[in-house]
């Protein structure tokens, strides 16, 4: 199990894509099994035994699990004809191995997407890969879900089958790894044992000494208001959100934290009037107010940056500046006519605070890093100048230095009068950035933290009331 890691751009797509032949390189030698060879197509890789498992699938949904899994590698009869049966045994066989079963004949888009990556592992198998590069595996995935992938990770190690990982997730690559390579602006910083190193040794190797400092001090001592701009009361909807109770302050951090399913998500999206209240109040500046879509909520303040920034918070194909622009576009519109030199004026003061980079305000989003991505869709509300600011899992999915930044652009929020609802699964970074810190659990709120607590005391809560 070797971990790859390194921040967005550090060039970890570009070197698969070389490796796999979907790129042609300009130099250099790739060995495989101990032979010198040049892959011209993935296709090519893959039928030699090297597969690349992506962040997002590429199964055909339309087919079952068992012929999505065979395709390219059928067995048919002296007839001609597919002979599903010899199919079904070797399915079987191969399930039995590795102590699990998913059902044959369901269709893949009726899967779940943990399900779904355990398709693309099995494919592999049966092609007889020996060779696995998985690209953040674990992108959607439960704790539990991770759990069952990481066991079947050393079940394929158990088999002599080597793995290339490639993750953001220290976490990760600390708990499986055998051996981790960072790379960092196109080249290798170096290739350590994950017995000879420890956390902030690798942050160093990925974004150097400055930005690792940054990392572990990003939530500077700052003033508090006194001022409750948010009060929830009393907060239900069926079965996630259980009576749920607490006040927010203008200026403050509220981190809330939890194990994925307790609620994180769906308790913003009641706030955010995404999702009906079944009961409960929300209050803001003392009005009790009654949201019944998203943009009753911009109009009192609310605004939220949701957790999957590329189904929810963006339209891809637009280009950036039409999507920061997008919430807020009577404010550049006169007579019914958009005034693109005001969207393009209002994106170059996006650009500067936030520090987006791009290859200009045209640029389709799609194009544009993780990290930018996400502060494009963080520019967006910030136009409608919100009282209330909520963030769901506001940096999955981006690397350390995009993280840094994130968390600094929350501290000036905050700093300039914001409430931001930081919401997160990692403890680390809500502790990192928050002034108090809720824990969620089964939809109700089972412990409070003021800044300064530990990790392992927000842990020891988090699993006690998962129990």
């Amino acid at each position: 199990m070797h971990a790859l890691v390194g921040e967005n751009g550090a060039g970890k797509s570009t070197l698969i894509k070389l490796v796999v032949g979907a790129y042609k390189r300009d130099s250099g030698e790739i060995y495989f099994d101990e032979q010198k060879v040049e892959f011209t197509s993935p296709a090519q890789a893959f039928q030699n035994g090297l597969s690349v498992i992506y962040q997002e699938n590429s199964l055909i949904p339309q087919l079952t699990v068992i012929h999505n899994i065979f395709l390219g590698v059928e067995y048919f009869t002296s007839l001609g004809i597919l002979d599903e049966n010899k199919i079904f045994q070797q399915y079987l066989a191969i399930t039995k191995q590795l102590g699990f079963e998913l059902p044959p004949y369901e269709k893949v888009r009726n899967l779940g997407v943990a399900e779904q990556k355990l398709v693309e592992i099995l494919k592999a198998l049966i092609h007889k890969a020996k060779f696995i590069i998985m690209d953040e595996p674990t992108a959607s995935l439960s704790e539990n879900e991770i759990e069952h992938l990481f066991r079947i990770i050393a079940e394929l190690k158990s088999k002599g089958i080597s793995i290339l990982y490639i993750t953001h997730l220290l976490g990760e690559v600390f708990k499986i790894a055998d051996r981790i390579t960072v790379l960092r602006d196109g080249k290798k910083i170096n290739t350590v044992p994950v017995r000879d190193v420890d956390r902030d040794k690798v942050i160093t190797m990925m974004v150097g000494e400055s930005l690792k400092n940054a990392y572990t001090s990003t939530c500077l001592e700052r003033k508090k208001s006194e001022k409750v701009v948010l009060k929830v009361e009393n907060l239900k909807r069926k079965p996630r959100v259980k009576d749920i109770s607490f006040i927010a302050f203008a200026g403050e951090v509220l981190g809330i934290t939890g194990l994925r399913g307790a609620g994180k998500t769906e308790l913003s999206r009641l706030l955010f009037g995404a999702d009906k209240l079944e009961g409960g109040s929300i209050i803001i500046d003392q009005k009790q107010l009654r949201f019944t879509s998203p943009r009753d909520a911009v109009n009192y303040g609310i605004s939220m940056v949701p957790e999957d920034r590329k189904k929810d918070a963006l339209i891809l194909m637009l280009e950036m500046y039409k999507n920061i622009t997008l919430p807020t576009l009577e404010q550049f519109t006169n007579r019914g006519i958009i005034s693109s030199s005001k969207e393009f004026a209002a994106t170059r003061k996006a650009v500067e605070k936030l520090n987006i980079k791009s290859s200009g305000m045209k640029q389709i989003t799609k194009y544009l890093s993780g990290g930018n991505q996400q502060k494009v869709a963080i520019s967006k509300w910030l136009q409608a100048e919100p009282k209330v600011l909520i963030m769901d899992e506001p940096t999955q999915g981006i690397d350390v230095k995009a993280k840094i930044e994130v968390y600094n652009i929350v501290r000036k929020l905050a700093e300039s009068g914001v409430c931001i609802i930081f919401i997160s699964s990692e403890v680390s970074e809500v502790l990192i950035v928050s002034d108090r810190v809720l824990v969620l659990s089964n939809g109700e709120i089972i412990g409070e933290f003021k800044n300064g607590a530990s990790q392992e005391e927000v842990m020891r809560m988090i699993l006690k009331g998962s129990k």
